[in-house]
């Protein structure tokens, strides 16, 4: 039974007495962790403290040391990532290591896991668990509860690490509304069928176990396949895999909690990947039913923004889902995302040439169950549920879900949501050097890619003067958007006779991806985003050549994350001779990296003596300017000597303003060069 806020701040006060008896860290660790268990109604409960010098995570209670050198787990994956997140099938978690998550060999169930952060320093981190006795997963509010002791658990750490600089008293009474308000907004009763809830737990796990093998099979997929453009369809599959665990979640918790309060949970993304990816998870599809598939993404969205992602991404996947049920084979489906800079707002759209909707059944559209036409259901499948969902959460973001429809025309779907802008800088720079002639080589002048790609230009900075479609090739052309269907070897040899940098339009899904005398172009497809090269096809500034090293993938895909909004070329190693060996080609290739993001302990030889040897290298081949190193291990026990090798030490957990400021310092140190001559090759 959920304890109501009062009897939560009484238990919060009374813990605050104890600990100000005692000067004891294990006692006061004790109290708080008997405090965090009553707070998430936990059969364990620990609070894990930062030692930053010694890069460790202690438990005071029992004097337990985690090693955050190299994080493992689910415990490191928080440490790494400093987000916080609920396990509800802990055992079956891809990160999960049982010395690690688990160390005493527990029959756990679930898990919280919550970062205690101030200033994006982690502080530490509390860790509650429940065993397979306890029958109720964790839910939002669970974490919500813990979340509101932040303040509390702040003071307290500061006082466990004896930090001298923080001796400001609690602020109770704001404490006190915090427990307050994140308790009673959550009043649901749950169902009262515990057969039913049994056999739903049970349908949702069975769900969640293949769901989690196809991720790993995808993963695997990806770390085998060269192929640049199959491994992005793979990465949109992995996070269709994934998205289906957060809404086998969401059904369990729907089902637990039938009336509480669909909380917003609110994520800071990469705004052009998180809609590209959702955009692009319907690729396939659209192709196979030879549809024309639009997909706009304003390039001047900001780099990153703090939205609720699943109930956005749940009313996107809606909207596209009916446009490509509804609308027959040949017809067409726009999907535009742009920004509106003085609202703050984002504006989405769907637009098909669909069965479209009867003007006196469009008022009752968004109502629960309800079909546009009697016959939709049994011809096209569906409850018509998802229209409701997807209305009332676009409400819940801060907009209306509006439509536009012609019976036997088609529909549109609109809203525009306010969001929280994280880095104001646009998603993409506009173009400076506009001295271009950018030409759309094809037969279809009217068709709707090419002038979909004048758009991204136009919107980018470039003058409708400078760019032309046709179906001749232009001898004064400097970038060239060839399509498919009037790709030839002449038209190859001139591009490159007059260097021009070349862009491939690929008009059939992957029916160029076998062709390696292509190997060399930048291909795009029809029918998937493809913003991101129509921009660096015919951007001047060079982007910069990164590799991370590290065997830690917790490590590399957050880096990644960081680095993929500035304008760098990134190549992965989880090997130190590979890593060695990568830097050593693309030097003798003339194509030397600029940055390494590098761990010292790495598989084959460290990464001091990557560095040592590359060092070595460079000076053989006297380097005018040498590789910029950028130590990312958590050793702290690194000597002088070693650190002479690199030009920056980070360490771990990240912090994103470090990870931008070394590659600015990088962009500072090599400084930018003209414009290259030639056809383009692979982009990152």
């Amino acid at each position: 039974m959920k304890k109501t806020s009062s009897i939560l701040i009484q238990s919060l006060t009374t813990s605050m007495d104890l600990i100000s008896q005692t000067n004891n860290p294990k006692e006061i660790a004790q109290i708080v962790e008997k405090l965090l268990q009553e707070f998430s109604h936990s059969d364990y409960a620990t609070l894990l403290i930062f030692d930053p010098n010694q890069q460790t995570l202690v438990d005071k209670s029992n004097e337990n040391i985690y090693t955050m050198v190299n994080p493992e787990g689910i415990l490191g994956e928080a440490f790494l990532t400093k987000s916080a997140a609920i396990y509800n099938h802990l055992a079956s978690e891809k990160n999960y290591v049982q010395h690690i998550d688990n160390s005493k060999g527990l029959r756990l169930r679930s898990q919280i896991v919550l970062p205690i952060v101030e200033k994006e320093e982690l502080l530490g981190i509390v860790r509650t668990s429940r065993s397979t006795q306890y029958k109720q997963p964790y839910q939002k509010m669970d974490l919500e509860l813990l979340s509101s002791l932040q303040i509390f658990l702040t003071k307290t750490i500061h006082t466990l690490r004896a930090d001298k600089q923080n001796n400001e008293p609690v602020d109770i009474s704001a404490l006190n509304t915090t427990i307050t308000v994140a308790a009673e907004s959550h009043t649901g009763k749950p169902p009262t069928s515990d057969a039913h809830m049994l056999q739903l737990s049970s349908t949702v796990h069975d769900i969640r176990t293949p769901a989690n093998s196809l991720y790993g099979f995808l993963e695997l997929m990806e770390e085998h396949t060269e192929d640049k453009r199959l491994k992005e369809f793979i990465v949109h599959a992995k996070e269709s895999a994934k998205f289906i665990n957060i809404l086998t979640d969401s059904i369990l918790e729907q089902a637990k909690e039938k009336y509480q309060r669909d909380t917003a949970v609110l994520e800071i993304v990469k705004s052009v990947k998180f809609f590209s990816q959702i955009a692009n998870t319907f690729s396939a599809d659209m192709s196979a039913k030879n549809i024309d598939y639009l997909i706009y993404i304003d390039p001047s969205l900001p780099k990153e923004i703090k939205i609720d992602t699943i109930k956005l991404q749940r009313v996107l996947i809606n909207l596209l889902g009916n446009a490509y049920k509804f609308t027959p084979n040949g017809s067409r489906i726009d999907f535009k995302v742009k920004y509106d800079a003085n609202e703050q707002k984002i504006k989405l759209s769907v637009s098909d040439q669909g069965i479209g909707i009867d003007p006196s059944r469009q008022k009752d559209i968004f109502k629960a169950f309800e079909q546009a036409e009697e016959d939709t259901s049994e011809h096209y499948g569906g409850t018509g549920l998802g229209l409701s969902i997807s209305a009332k959460y676009v409400n819940e973001l801060g907009g209306k879900l509006k439509l536009k429809s012609v019976l036997e025309e088609g529909s549109k779907f609109h809203f525009s949501v306010p969001v929280k802008i994280i880095n104001t800088n646009p998603s993409y720079k506009k173009f400076i050097n506009l001295k271009k002639k950018i030409t759309l080589l094809t037969n279809y002048k009217k068709h709707t890619n090419p002038k979909n790609i004048i758009t991204y230009l136009l919107e980018l900075g470039m003058s409708e003067k400078n760019i032309e479609i046709t179906d001749t090739l232009p001898l004064d052309t400097t970038h060239l958007y060839c399509f498919q269907h009037k790709l030839s070897p002449e038209i190859l040899k001139i591009a490159k006779e007059k260097n021009m940098k070349v862009l491939i339009v690929e008009e059939s899904l992957f029916s160029l991806s076998k062709d390696r005398s292509l190997s060399q172009y930048n291909i795009i497809s029809e029918n998937t985003y493809y913003g991101d090269l129509v921009h660096s096809t015919a951007f001047w500034e060079n982007k910069k050549k990164v590799l991370i090293a590290d065997d830690n993938k917790i490590n590399i895909t957050l880096l990644r994350s960081i680095l993929e909004t500035e304008f760098v070329e990134i190549t992965t190693a989880v090997d130190g001779l590979e890593a060695l060996n990568i830097l050593k080609e693309a030097y003798e290739d003339d194509q030397p990296y600029d940055a390494i993001f590098i761990d010292k302990h790495m598989p084959s030889i460290s990464g001091s003596d990557v560095m040592q040897n590359y060092r070595n290298f460079e000076n053989s081949k006297g380097a005018t300017v040498p590789l910029f190193a950028i130590s990312i291990t958590g050793d702290p026990h690194i000597g002088e000597q070693e650190k002479k090798l690199y030009d920056l030490m980070i360490k771990k957990p990240f912090k994103a303003v470090s990870i931008r400021a070394a590659i600015e310092k990088v962009i500072t140190q090599h400084k930018i060069t003209p414009e290259p001559k030639g056809i383009s090759g692979h982009t990152t």
